[in-house]
Order: structure tokens, then C-alpha cells, then sequence
């Protein structure tokens, strides 16, 4: 991909708190992470942190660590588990450099629903919180790290009732000491699993007063 996308007049298909989301627009099943301009300079930026000024990969940290995952998980498995998405590889932007992945769709094209968008439109049903703890017990059984589990990065594909976490893996702390041994990575998993399960409910609870 030699040439320079276009996505500066494009409107995001999502934004998260450090990325912005776009469709490819050459590979309509491929997506493009970029990192949000503002979080460029508010993070990696004169008025930011020594250290984090010295870190090898500067604003590419995240992508780093999303496919340190990809490949820890292929050398523990060697093949892809079900709830993470594939990664092509790069893109050179107008925003910058952006990690292509493989698109989670519905069978009709669609951009496959998360979680927090079932819940809130009320369409839990009995098998998609199966599917979701089997999402869980896979994360739970493999190397896999993970940074942040919210109602926003697991999307649900309705016709193979299977989740994907499409975002919030990843070693956050500089230590890296989950990285090292599989019974704490496990633990902190399980820990997290736990919280995010209690704010699930928070929520089934607000979404059914409102």
C-alpha cells in the first residue's frame, strides 16, 4: 500500500478513547485504526512525560501492543482464537500510519453490534450471554493480555452467536509482568472479568428502569 489514504474529510465509523475507526476505502472488509490527532500531542507532545517521550514506539504504543497479542495468542494456539479480529497489517494515511484489521460484519454487510448497543436496545436474549461467557472463558484460558473491558469492545455476531473483543487488549503496565506468568496474567483476568460483569448489570438495570 504504497499510495497515501484519504481519510481526513471521512467521518469515523467510531471513536475510541486514543483511536478513530474508518472503512477502508479500497477493501470494504477491512477497517483502519488511526491514532486521534489531539491525543498525539496531549500524550506524546512537548508537554507530556519524559518517559513517555523515550518510549520506542511513541504513539504507535497501542498498536504495538494489540499485535503482540495477535502473535502471542498464534504462538501459544498457532492459529487465530475466535475473539480476536484479524490483522492485515499497516496504511499510510493523511492521519498518519493506520493499522488495518479485518471488519466484524453481519452476513448483509453491517458492522457487527456491541454489547452495550444489545443492551440498550434490550435484545439480550439467554444465547448471546452464553455466547459472551464463552467469549470470557476463551479470554480467560489462552496468553492473551487484556488492558480494558468495556460494553463497547465486544461486538456480538448474531449468525455464528460468538463475540469478538475488538479493542482493549494489550500489556498497559510497564512492568510487563503478566507477560511472564500465565497464573497472574489469569488472575488479573478473572478480576476483570468479574468488574466488568457487575458494571453489565448496572446497566441491564438502568436500561430496563429507563
Amino acid at each position: 500500500m504504497d499510495e497515501e489514504i484519504t481519510l481526513r474529510d471521512t467521518a469515523p465509523l467510531a471513536t475510541g478513547r486514543s483511536r478513530l475507526v474508518f472503512q477502508h476505502p479500497e477493501h470494504p472488509d477491512y477497517l483502519i485504526k488511526v491514532i486521534r490527532p489531539e491525543i498525539i500531542e496531549e500524550r506524546f507532545g512537548s508537554g507530556t512525560k519524559w518517559y513517555k517521550r523515550l518510549r520506542r514506539f511513541g504513539r504507535f504504543l497501542s498498536y504495538h501492543r494489540e499485535i503482540e497479542e495477535y502473535l502471542a495468542v498464534y504462538a501459544s494456539h498457532h492459529r487465530a482464537l475466535p475473539f480476536l479480529p484479524e490483522i492485515i497489517g499497516f496504511a499510510k494515511t493523511d492521519l498518519g500510519l493506520g493499522l488495518v484489521i479485518r471488519a466484524i460484519k453481519t452476513p448483509d454487510g453491517q458492522l457487527a453490534p456491541s454489547i452495550g448497543k444489545i443492551l440498550y436496545e434490550r435484545r439480550e436474549t439467554p444465547e448471546i450471554k452464553e455466547a459472551l461467557e464463552k467469549c470470557f472463558t476463551e479470554i480467560v484460558n489462552c496468553d492473551v493480555i487484556i488492558s480494558d473491558l468495556n460494553v463497547g469492545n465486544f461486538v456480538h455476531l448474531e449468525h455464528e452467536n460468538r463475540f469478538v473483543l475488538i479493542d482493549g487488549t494489550g500489556n498497559a503496565s510497564p512492568l510487563a509482568l503478566k507477560g511472564y506468568s500465565r497464573a497472574l496474567n489469569r488472575r488479573h483476568k478473572l478480576r476483570r472479568i468479574k468488574k466488568f460483569r457487575t458494571r453489565m448489570e448496572r446497566y441491564r438495570q438502568q436500561f430496563r428502569d429507563s
